[in-house]
């Protein structure tokens, strides 16, 4: 079954019951959400099957009536940041081989423009489907990519099938007992997994209703309001979302009374947060872990011990390899694990696939500590920085400082957050005559906002190692300095 077919079975059972509600407000029916589907599956109907969409919708319910569209055309999407620079977008549509990609049309919910690509060409391609599978390297049974940076900054795109999207969504949906009683919160962008995968796809596959809100523009009780205001009962996100409503002032326990299910992800959470968070509301904070090549992992169930991302799904299999380090007396090892949830590997990107992908295993690059009560994360082999669940590497991050008037060279390291998380932090070499302000206002406009650096700090030269490559551990240290006269120096240079 397709997931197309999924979503007629659900709209036959519950056609009047809402299945989302979008940013203004607006409610669509699930009747009316497969209705929305088919217009959209009708503008692309000429693209034969295995042409390759890029999805950069910004509003929700569009993006997941595109979705599905494009499930029961048998298209290949790639999910994209809607925020992206068009000089990012073009990378991306090359990268991916993108053969169009939709926009917000100007009617509102289920209104798209397809802008076509330079491999594309005008409006909805109509060639074969022979000769749109020649022209990538897609396989038949391959739909959707989501985009994530690869350790050399170049972007990878993780490839699933159908069968592995349902079967991650369905596992989920079953394990946290989704149904059509629910309401589910989804503060996160689409275009990430743990919107999609984690909150949206479940909750719609199970007849839930699914409230979509821009995250990023909530405060601790704005949250609150959203959750009483739709009766909200499952809700996940990234850890700051839950440090926000444990500090606002005037959030009363009652409007969290309707939620049955907190779940939090894709940032380590502190046991703070977690305990913080049952104090005040009387619901247990969960912490769920996995990976965008196979979906959740784990999460710490009742049996679970505090600060412990728990123990494998039904499912997922595992093991543990030893590294050569110790946390005391208790092996630290490196998580591999499979399931028929797992990606068949990254778009054109054999080094990166080989590093990840190992006998059907895949490597999560996560060391971990086995204890009977769950695991606890003690690090990862990978250099990405971790900021509020982006993946952002520091070569792309260098690249855009290095295109900045007046800068000879810089060093970009991730550092905590004080949260439990990383921020992004960099060690400038400037000319005489650059002013701090202007590298700032340079690299936002070539950056995304998570990957701007929070931390400058301005130095004569590099430090180097002895063979010459930068010393990005002394650059960590010296971002890290905390010496008043150094500080008070970084933000006197550093509006």
């Amino acid at each position: 079954m397709t997931l197309y077919q999924e979503l007629c079975g659900i709209a036959r059972r519950l056609p009047d019951s809402t299945a989302m509600v979008s940013y203004d407000g607006t409610a669509v029916s699930y009747d009316r959400f497969v209705e929305t589907t088919d217009a959209i599956a009708g503008r692309l109907d000429a693209a034969p099957p295995g042409s390759v969409v890029g999805l950069a919708l910004d509003d929700p319910v569009t993006f997941v009536c595109a979705y599905f569209a494009a499930a029961r055309l048998q298209l290949v999407i790639v999910l994209l940041d809607s925020r992206a620079t068009p000089e990012e977008t073009a990378r991306l549509s090359a990268r991916f081989d993108l053969d169009m990609v939709l926009r917000d049309g100007p009617a509102g919910i289920g209104s798209i423009v397809v802008e076509p690509t330079a491999r594309g060409g005008e409006g909805v391609p109509e060639r074969s489907a022979h000769a749109a599978q020649a022209l990538h390297s897609y396989l038949p049974t391959d739909f959707v990519v989501h985009c994530t940076s690869g350790s050399t900054g170049e972007p990878k795109g993780i490839v699933m099938s159908q069968a592995a999207v349902m079967e991650r969504v369905n596992s989920w949906a079953g394990e946290a007992g989704l149904g059509p009683s629910d309401v589910v919160l989804c503060a996160l962008p689409l275009w990430h997994g743990h919107g999609i995968d984690v909150l949206t796809l479940p909750g719609l596959l199970r007849g839930a209703k699914v409230v979509f809100t821009r995250g990023s523009h909530l405060t601790g009780r704005g949250l609150a309001r959203v959750i009483a205001d739709h009766a909200v009962t499952f809700v996940s996100g990234l850890p700051v979302m839950y440090q926000m409503l444990v500090a606002a002032d005037r959030v009363d326990p009652s409007m969290l009374g309707s939620l049955r299910f907190a779940l939090t992800g894709s940032a380590p959470v502190t046991v703070d947060t977690q305990a913080r968070f049952g104090e005040r509301f009387g619901l247990p904070l969960r912490q769920g872990y996995g990976l965008g090549e196979i979906g959740i992992i784990t999460y710490d169930a009742d049996n679970a011990g505090p600060g412990t991302i728990g123990l494998p799904l039904p499912g997922i299999e595992w093991r543990l390899e030893p590294v050569d380090a110790f946390d005391g007396e208790e092996q630290i090892c490196e998580l591999l694990v499979r399931g028929p949830a797992l990606a068949r590997g990254y778009y054109r990107d054999p080094a990166a696939e080989s590093a990840m992908f190992v006998d059907g295993w895949l490597r999560t690059h996560d060391l971990v500590v086995a204890r009977p009560e769950g695991w606890f994360v003690r690090g990862r082999t990978s250099t990405f920085i971790n900021v509020t669940g982006n993946k952002v590497a520091p070569i792309d991050v260098e690249t855009a400082l290095r295109r900045c008037d007046g800068v000879i060279d810089c060093g970009v390291v991730g550092v905590p957050d004080g949260e439990g998380g990383e921020q992004v932090a960099a060690l400038v070499v400037t000319d005489s005559g650059c002013d701090p302000a202007s590298v700032r206002r340079q690299v936002a406009a070539h950056l995304l906002p998570y990957q701007l650096p929070q931390t400058y700090r301005f130095a004569a030269a590099l430090p180097r190692t002895p063979v010459g490559k930068t010393d990005y551990e002394a650059v960590k240290r010296i971002v890290r300095d905390e010496d008043a006269r150094t500080e008070a120096l970084a933000e006197a240079r550093t509006p």
